[in-house]
């Protein structure tokens, strides 16, 4: 085959492939007829669907993925969230949701806080969330620290912890669900902190103290 006939070969399968991205995009050929929610606990697909602003026989090649995603980060417990095309006929998404390892209880409700210290939702806590009470609970960088401490807690500690008091910034005292209680002092070493606490978990005392992790203290 000359050269010339290679070109116009491949210029004639170029063309055709331009004119049917063209009817794709132009002409409803792939329309939306399912959705494929993914990674949602505590928001329901219903709400992401609605939210996400894209109904069924919208044509799924014009579908702007960037903004539908956008829409979705807007419920309250989504802390991200990916669209995309599942040809011919879905449209895809994948959120990841916040997850509340603090609450505080207000007037209003119970106000869900999550591991960056931000409330972000009025809600029933999850199990595994402890209440964080005091003076100082609505204090942003006290949530943010506190936060921190709570998400580094190995998962038998935390669901061993009923509430963490904070009358002061640096001064925190886990409240257990047994009745003992655990004097924390500041946020610092909670690495070291957490470990000394797991080993208490299983010994006899009623106020324990771990401010200072490698002179753990009973009384």
């Amino acid at each position: 085959m000359s050269r010339k006939k290679i070109v116009l070969a491949v210029a004639a399968v170029v063309a055709v492939i331009v004119v049917a991205f063209g009817a794709v995009w132009a002409f409803p050929v792939f329309t939306i007829k399912d959705y494929d929610v993914t990674g949602n606990v505590h928001t329901t697909t219903e709400d992401i669907i609605e939210v996400a602003g894209v109904a069924q026989g919208h044509n799924l090649a014009r579908v702007d993925a960037s903004s539908a995603a956008a829409n979705v980060v807007t419920l309250p417990w989504v802390k991200s969230a990916t669209v995309n095309r599942q040809w011919p006929s879905t449209l895809g998404v994948d959120v990841v949701e916040r997850q509340a390892v603090l609450y505080s209880v207000e007037g209003d409700g119970d106000h869900l806080i999550d591991d960056a210290g931000t409330p972000f939702v009025i809600d029933t806590p999850p199990d595994d969330a402890v209440e964080v009470t005091g003076s100082q609970r609505q204090e942003p960088a006290v949530l943010t620290s506190v936060a921190q401490v709570v998400a580094q807690l190995p998962a038998s500690v935390r669901l061993a912890v009923a509430r963490i008091d904070v009358p002061a910034q640096h001064d925190l005292t886990f409240y257990l669900h047994d009745g003992r209680t655990v004097y924390w002092g500041s946020t610092e070493s909670a690495h070291d902190k957490a470990l000394a606490m797991e080993d208490i978990l299983g010994r006899e005392g009623q106020s324990w103290n771990v401010s200072n992790p490698s002179l753990v203290t009973v009384r």
